[in-house]
């Protein structure tokens, strides 16, 4: 954007507030100040609603990033340990998961021997 579309942009502006302006002054002079009043009051109002929704819109997806960069870690460390096993040797593999899966008897738990 060069000099002179700026230079136009803010007289868009300009014109456009003005505008506003104007038919907010015309609407106060045929109207009465009572109108005036209640379209404020109305637009106070549902900018104070816009406001609530849009906070809580960002408190959610704050509470979904957390959730799903905890989820991604949780992913990414399960894909880690996944690489890191099926990475080992095949005998080293099996002698891991026997050992693991290597129970001691369980239908004499809860027994005095």
């Amino acid at each position: 954007m060069n000099g002179l579309d700026a230079f136009l942009a803010a007289g868009q502006a300009l014109a456009a507030v003005h505008g506003a302006v104007d038919q907010t002054i015309n609407a106060t002079l045929y109207y009465g100040p009572g109108v005036l009043a209640t379209a404020a009051a109305v637009a106070a109002w549902r900018t104070g609603q816009w406001a609530v929704r849009r906070y809580d819109q960002w408190l959610q997806d704050r509470a979904d990033r957390a959730y799903y960069a905890a989820r991604n870690l949780r992913d990414s460390r399960i894909a880690y340990i996944a690489d890191a096993v099926t990475a080992m040797p095949t005998r080293h593999l099996i002698a891991d998961l026997n050992a693991k899966y290597a129970a001691a008897d369980l239908a004499n738990e809860g027994e005095e021997r």
